[in-house]
C-alpha cells in the first residue's frame, strides 16, 4: 500500500536544498547533484518539483521567504527612531553565514535573469516591493512623493550594495558600521525635510 503524500515534505526538502546550496551555485544545480548531496533519489525531486526550472524557481522563492518575518514585524506607523531600529535589526538578520550565502544565491539568480530568455523576475518584484514599502513610509513622515521614491531607491540600493560587500568580504562589523553611517544620513535627510516643511 502506497504511503499517503505529506505536503510538508516539499517544504522540508526545500530547506534541505537551501542548506546544500550554501556551498554551491544555481548554475551547477542538477537534480542528480541535489539528490546525491541529500542522499535521496532524484525521483523524489521530480515528484515534488517537476523539472529543473520549477525547482530553481522554488529555490529562489524559498530564499526570498526569509524576508517575510521582516515585513510582518515592520512598524508601518512607526516614528523615525522606531523604524531605524527595525531597519537595523532587519539588516543584521542577513549578516550570518547562512544569510551571506542565501544572498549570494539571490544575486546569482537576479543577474541570470538579465539575460534569460524567460526571466523569472522574482528579484525585480522583490526589489520593487521593498522600494514601494519604504516610499510609503517616507511619505507618511512628510516626504513629498517624488523625493520619497528617490530616497527609497537610494536606501534599497545602498542596503543591497552593503549586502554585496558582505557577500564578497564576509566582514560583518564593517557592514554594520557602514549601515550605521548611512542610517544617520537618512535620518539627517528626514530632519531637513521636516524643517523645510515647517510646523
Amino acid at each position: 500500500m502506497a504511503r499517503p503524500p505529506r505536503p510538508e515534505r516539499k517544504h522540508e526538502l526545500l530547506e534541505e536544498i537551501l542548506d546544500h546550496l550554501l556551498g554551491s551555485t544555481l548554475a551547477d544545480l542538477t537534480f542528480r547533484s541535489i539528490a546525491d548531496g541529500l542522499g535521496i533519489s532524484s525521483y523524489v525531486l521530480v515528484y515534488h518539483f517537476g523539472n529543473r526550472e520549477e525547482l530553481v524557481t522554488e529555490i529562489i522563492r524559498g530564499i526570498m521567504r526569509r524576508y517575510e518575518p521582516l515585513e510582518t514585524g515592520a512598524p508601518r506607523g512607526a516614528s523615525r527612531e522606531e523604524f531605524l531600529d527595525w531597519a537595523r535589526r532587519a539588516f543584521e538578520l542577513c549578516l550570518d553565514h547562512r544569510g551571506r550565502h542565501l544572498q549570494r544565491l539571490e544575486f546569482e539568480a537576479s543577474v541570470q535573469d538579465v539575460v534569460a530568455e524567460r526571466p523569472r523576475r522574482l528579484g525585480v518584484e522583490e526589489h520593487e516591493h521593498w522600494r514601494s514599502f519604504l516610499a510609503q513610509w517616507l511619505q507618511s513622515c512628510g516626504v513629498p512623493a517624488g523625493q520619497a521614491c528617490s530616497l527609497a531607491r537610494l536606501y534599497i540600493a545602498t542596503v543591497m550594495g552593503l549586502l554585496y560587500d558582505f557577500v564578497l568580504t564576509g566582514d560583518r562589523e564593517a557592514a554594520l558600521d557602514s549601515f550605521g553611517l548611512f542610517a544617520d544620513a537618512v535620518m539627517a535627510r528626514l530632519d531637513a525635510v521636516a524643517q523645510h516643511a515647517g510646523p
